[in-house]
């Protein structure tokens, strides 16, 4: 019924761009979902069943691909589309059509893989990376800056919820632990476990964790190559199922945990094996669980603590909904001033009493 239900949905949708719905997707119709998107007028997942159903009037190449990721694109319906465009670029081809003249380069070079050898090398590298991450790192702290949006049925666009100052500090020997240093500018007595509405966890190394960790039993496909933050980068498609997931969602206003599957896509620096960026999306959340959109993205860049580097996260999203609701959140968390922690020692006089 869910499968059913899906193209259902995705053929009522269709109506509303004034096209025929048997056509493929032109590149406008589908920016003009990914607005609907962007008003939480349909989801992502719909987006992703019209395009692999209805396919691609065009051939989608890396500067497409960042045009769509900018409109808010996330990994799963980015997945979606470089299928679709692969399939358009093989129709073309066999039709005969000129390639040079109508399917940009960068399209073409999307169907020649790395050789399996290269390609596991890298992932080997990059899982082993992943797992001495938090072994490598020292005792630090770090300025996190957490902008919360909030979007509710009557509401046309986000509205900011309100802006968090949380000082992150990080010990070798315990992990993380959070302290909820001001809201909106103003200092406050609040905890961080007492702080409401939407928070995250994670971000310095257990998402990386969750997907590399051989018990993650996590499938790897080649997707792309793309410069990020300067560096060039081949992009995976990930999957992790549920029965070997360790990821945790929990409604806080109803106190259940779940634990879900989810897919996504990892950036890694083809020089230094390391993973520059994280998306993923939790795509087996039981149905009756309140909370019906979970999604991640972290990005990573060389820190300088104490005079050495490290690769650390600098900017995260979090994005949770609840589509029954029509209820949405999406925190934006900005890496500010790492530095090195230094124990507050206690001094106390030898003649002091026990």
């Amino acid at each position: 019924m869910a499968f059913l239900l899906v193209c259902c949905l995705g053929l009522t949708l269709d109506r509303g761009l004034g096209q025929d719905a048997s056509e493929p997707l032109s590149k406008q119709e589908l920016l003009q979902l990914l607005d609907r998107a962007r008003h939480r007028e349909i989801t992502q997942a719909e987006i992703a069943a019209i395009v692999e159903r209805r396919g691609l009037k065009f051939i989608v190449d890396d500067r497409m691909l960042d045009e769509f990721r900018r409109a808010g694109a996330r990994s799963f319906l980015l997945g979606a589309i470089k299928r679709a465009s692969r399939a358009t670029a093989r129709k073309r081809l066999s039709s005969s059509e000129a390639p040079s003249s109508t399917i940009p380069p960068q399209a073409v070079s999307q169907e020649t893989h790395v050789p399996a050898s290269r390609q596991d090398s890298l992932i080997e590298r990059a899982r082993y990376h992943a797992l001495q991450y938090v072994r490598e790192l020292p005792n630090f702290v770090v300025t996190q800056i957490v902008t919360r949006y909030v979007r509710t049925p009557g509401m046309t666009d986000w509205q900011r919820q309100d802006r968090l100052e949380i000082e992150l500090t990080y010990r070798t020997d315990s992990g993380e632990s959070f302290k909820l240093l001001r809201i909106n500018g103003a200092p406050t007595t609040l905890s961080y476990e007492e702080l409401g509405g939407s928070t995250s966890t994670g971000e310095l190394g257990s998402l990386l964790a969750g997907v590399f960790a051989p018990q993650s039993h996590a499938t790897f496909k080649e997707v792309g190559h793309e410069t990020f933050r300067g560096r060039p980068t081949v992009v995976y498609d990930f999957r992790v199922l549920t029965r070997y997931s360790k990821s945790h969602i929990t409604d806080k206003n109803s106190g259940q945990t779940i634990v879900s599957g989810f897919q996504g896509s990892v950036w890694i620096d083809v020089e230094t094996q390391r993973v520059l960026r994280l998306e993923l999306s939790h795509d087996d959340i039981p149905p009756g669980f309140p909370i019906t959109l979970a999604e991640n993205a972290v990005e990573y860049d060389w820190v300088t603590i104490a005079g050495e580097r490290y690769l650390l996260p600098v900017r995260a999203e979090v994005l949770l909904g609840r589509d029954r609701e029509r209820y949405y959140t999406r925190n934006v968390i900005e890496f500010r001033r790492y530095r090195k922690f230094e124990a507050e020692l206690q001094v106390i006089p030898e003649n002091s009493p026990p």
